[in-house]
């Protein structure tokens, strides 16, 4: 993780960028938590199209949450059905 690696090596930081590294820490510690909750396997292969709209999905998402099959927009609308029900 980029951000726990940054704030180990603190000693000559500002505090302009011991912030942006402690965020950067809680940003990778909160998608650590939901590949966790969601099962995801870190070796999985992400689609590049969504099953569900037929969009891209961007290289960023794949990346970041490996073996996702569906776009942001469509994610969110299949989280509202989930918590509907």
């Amino acid at each position: 993780m980029k951000g726990l690696e940054a704030l180990e090596n603190s000693e000559h930081m500002t505090e302009d960028e011991l912030g942006q590294r402690a965020e950067q820490f809680t940003h990778d510690l909160a998608l650590l938590k939901h590949r966790q909750a969601h099962g995801f396997d870190p070796n999985a292969i992400s689609a590049e199209w969504c099953d569900a709209c037929g969009n891209e999905i961007p290289e960023a998402r794949r990346k970041a949450l490996p073996g996702v099959v569906l776009c942001v927009d469509c994610a969110r609308m299949e989280e509202l059905r989930e918590k509907r029900r």
